[in-house]
């Protein structure tokens, strides 16, 4: 089981729970190295976006923004604008633009 905290709109932490462990995850901290994997959670990922990051192919995503602002630019002119605490499944090829700088949550979940 995955829990993340918030505390306001923004993302204190995580805690990744097993049958027999449990791991802290300081997110904004482990978001600093550009790219971070969960442990045991494949698909799932810690990204800070500086700029644009374009995503191809047919798959699917579930995002959750942990700090900054982000839209998700979709074909046809179409947009998601996110905020820190708001999430958005999207399918398909799409980009992510940051508007400052910002954390989020991955997932592309097995098909």
């Amino acid at each position: 089981m995955l829990i993340v905290y918030f505390s306001g709109a923004y993302v204190k932490a995580a805690i990744i729970e097993g049958v027999n462990r449990a791991v802290h995850l300081p997110l904004i901290r482990l978001s600093e190295a550009d790219r971070f994997e969960l442990p045991g959670w494949p698909g799932l990922e810690l990204l800070r976006l500086t700029v644009p990051r374009e995503r191809t192919g047919a798959d699917r995503h579930l995002y959750v923004l942990l700090e900054g602002e982000l839209l998700v630019d979709l074909p046809e002119g179409r947009y998601l604008h996110l905020r820190p605490g708001e999430g958005a499944e999207v399918e398909g090829a799409h980009v992510l633009t940051p508007i400052v700088e910002a954390v989020a949550l991955e997932w592309k979940p097995s098909r």
